[in-house]
């Protein structure tokens, strides 16, 4: 009877072992009070770190939903051309105004938000990039185009032979209502 009270059954292979054993002689395991827990623990915190990094990696390549809805203007930047873009100065001050015209190519109204501005020199090298927010954003229906003028401020550029590009930076679904400010 002694002998039964100096026993005790291992929890991972359910033999009998002595009661001061700290490693089990057929499975091996450390005995202890919370030797389950700790086993349990080696399983599951890898587990949970596994799926954070899934969850993170499937939101970054998800495709982000725009903030009110409606469609995703990043699959759709080729849509929208500048045609005529040209940099004009104010005669009284030193800043620039750009102006040109959008045309819509796709199938959706797109709501213009910013334009960007990229000076470049002749090997095709980046000189200065201007993102100009729009005043007062409009909307470019399918199959139509749009005038634009935007201020865009002091240019620091001396070179004649820099040239300029200029596309649609931003723009929301047109046929979403505009939130107010």
């Amino acid at each position: 009877m002694a002998e039964a009270e100096q026993a005790k059954v291992c929890p991972f292979c359910a033999e009998t072992i002595k009661a001061a054993a700290n490693l089990c002689p057929f499975c091996r395991s450390k005995q202890g009070r919370h030797a389950v827990w700790t086993q349990e623990l080696w399983i599951a915190v890898p587990s949970l770190g596994l799926i954070l990094v899934s969850v993170v990696a499937i939101a970054m390549l998800a495709p982000a939903e725009p903030e009110g809805g409606g469609r995703n203007f990043a699959g759709h930047r080729g849509d929208l051309v500048i045609l005529n873009a040209a940099l004009n100065r104010d005669q009284a001050r030193p800043d620039f105004w750009l102006t040109g015209s959008v045309t819509n190519q796709g199938e959706h109204p797109w709501r213009i938000h910013e334009i960007e501005l990229r000076l470049v020199d002749e090997h095709g090298q980046l000189l200065d990039a201007r993102h100009a927010e729009v005043r007062d954003p409009f909307v470019v229906q399918p199959r139509h185009e749009h005038g634009f003028r935007i201020e865009l401020g002091g240019l620091a550029f001396t070179n004649s032979s820099v040239t300029h590009q200029v596309r649609v930076q931003m723009a929301t679904d047109g046929d979403r209502p505009m939130k107010p400010d």
